[in-house]
């Protein structure tokens, strides 16, 4: 998904001088939208002459303020993700992503969402979106709510540590969790190749720590499918994350600390 900038300036609320101070703050508005996961129906991209509708493996997850989304890229053979804030504002969704493909986001991009909803779950339009030759679309999204439930590790995490794995280098990675789903992308390098990956799936909680990740899209072979991590909370904004790799015996420790 390409990203552009939308800025909407603040209506003034119109008061009495002789009113106290603290009347000048509005209260935030209400989520528009449940926090909760979402799996793309479709998308429909307009542009002046033309419209072409595209179906494909997406989820989309909101939490606490924060938001991500990935899926496959298929035309460019690569995952696509990004992850950020989001509010309400004046009845419309605002999401400013943090961290993309590319890593951290910091061009103070914003990008304004009419949100409609369904029966299954939500529309959404952005309009005027730019593209990389300057041109502009009109982007319709359908989105189905999935089914799950809330869990002590929601949220957006950022990859903090892990042990070392030999041959890899420079391993960076993004994870949501919430509404009973998980989504990450991570990246890393070998001694010649840049790698990206991604994955989500259900994320079904037993207790105790234990919770059985069910995989249901990912770019790494034969990751689909279920896997048993543990999980562990640190305070109220790290998490730690471990696994073993049913192929290799090796187990993975992973922190990661809250965005």
């Amino acid at each position: 998904m390409k990203t552009t900038t939308f800025l909407v300036a603040a209506g003034l609320l119109a008061i009495s001088c002789a009113a106290p101070q603290e009347d000048l703050v509005s209260a935030p508005e209400p989520p528009i939208l449940a926090d909760g996961a979402y799996s793309l129906d479709k998308a429909v991209w307009t542009f002046s002459d033309s419209s072409t509708t595209i179906e494909q493996e997406q989820i989309k997850i909101y939490s606490g303020g924060r938001y991500m989304f990935a899926s496959w890229n298929a035309a460019e053979k690569t995952p696509s993700f990004a992850a950020g804030t989001v509010e309400t504002r004046n009845g419309k969704l605002y999401e400013t992503p943090v961290y993309d493909v590319n890593g951290a986001v910091d061009s103070g991009m914003v990008f304004e969402l009419s949100i409609v909803k369904t029966t299954l779950g939500f529309e959404q339009e952005i309009k005027g979106m730019q593209m990389e030759d300057s041109s502009s679309i009109d982007l319709i999204e359908s989105w189905n709510a999935l089914e799950g439930n809330a869990s002590p590790y929601d949220g957006l995490w950022k990859l903090s540590s892990r042990n070392e794995v030999e041959g890899v280098s420079d391993f960076n990675e993004i994870k949501m969790i919430g509404g009973g789903h998980f989504v990450w992308f991570h990246a890393w390098s070998d001694d010649s190749t840049e790698h990206a990956d991604f994955g989500y799936g259900a994320f079904i909680d037993n207790g105790d720590g234990n919770v059985t990740e069910v995989v249901q899209a990912g770019s790494i072979e034969g990751y689909v499918g279920e896997w048993s991590v543990n999980y562990a909370k640190v305070g109220a904004d790290m998490i730690q994350q471990t696994y073993v790799n049913v192929s290799t015996g090796e187990e993975f420790v992973q922190n990661y600390k809250r965005l």
